[in-house]
């Protein structure tokens, strides 16, 4: 809409109004790889190699409001600190791109409310040996290598209606230069 519209406005104004848009938001305007904290309004920059990953998407649809008012909604997770991570970037690099870092706390809710989801899940864990849902749902991704090709294929036998995607990393959004910095 900056450019759209011709504002004009430099980044660090984008900023201050992207967390009243979205929690996502921030991390879109700042247009590179990031740690993102809060509500999504605190940005660091980190340097992270192109990635493989396979996102597979079945056709059912989710509320988000069914899972975040679920019972089975954890709410006592540990923060991840910003600190901890970057005290040993090799390591949390590593973590990142073999999946053995963090989690959705979505995911159980939207399991129980798809079986869809925990099958989506259980075809990447297998053909990836990682898999976790985005967001609040139904798509599911996985980290596929770093190489010049995945490390293995999308599972060819999608049910009818299935989408399934081998993506590439980014490493920064297409119209970052659309705001001034």
């Amino acid at each position: 809409m900056n450019r759209l519209w011709g504002l004009h406005w430099p980044r660090e104004r984008l900023l201050a109004l992207a967390p009243r848009l979205g929690a996502d938001v921030p991390f879109f305007v700042g247009g590179r790889h990031a740690f993102v904290e809060g509500i999504g309004e605190r940005l660091t920059p980190i340097e992270l190699p192109a990635a493989w990953f396979a996102v597979l998407k079945p056709p059912a649809a989710i509320e988000t409001r069914s899972i975040f008012t679920s019972p089975l909604l954890r709410r006592d997770t540990e923060a991840v600190i910003l600190s901890g991570f970057l005290a040993d970037m090799a390591r949390a690099r590593a973590q990142l791109l073999d999946g053995d870092f963090g989690r959705n706390d979505l995911q159980p809710p939207a399991e129980a409310a798809c079986s869809e989801v925990t099958e989506a899940v259980r075809r990447l864990q297998q053909s990836f040996g990682n898999a976790r849902m985005t967001g609040s749902g139904s798509a599911v991704f996985a980290r596929a290598g770093t190489g010049a090709r995945p490390i293995a294929a999308m599972p060819s036998d999608l049910p009818a209606g299935w989408v399934g995607r081998m993506c590439r990393s980014l490493e920064q959004h297409p119209l970052v230069g659309w705001a001034a910095d």
